[in-house]
């Protein structure tokens, strides 16, 4: 059965981006090692990137959607 997608998934989505960025700079990017290897810290700092556009992205598409 799949879920109809309703008004609130996109805050929903949007809760669980910012959650998820949230842990990622709590236990990730404050890390000890991540300041130590380069490598690691631009591979984490891409992911929080990443999310950060995803949420811009449900963002705007909830927008456009309240719009219509």
């Amino acid at each position: 059965m799949k879920n109809k997608i309703n008004d609130g998934h996109y805050l929903e989505l949007m809760d669980r981006l910012h959650v998820q960025t949230c842990m990622i700079d709590d236990h990730l990017v404050s890390h000890p090692l991540t300041k130590k290897i380069k490598k690691a810290r631009k591979l984490i700092d891409d992911a929080v990137m990443s999310l950060a556009e995803a949420y811009q992205v449900v963002g705007n598409e909830s927008y456009k959607k309240s719009k219509k």
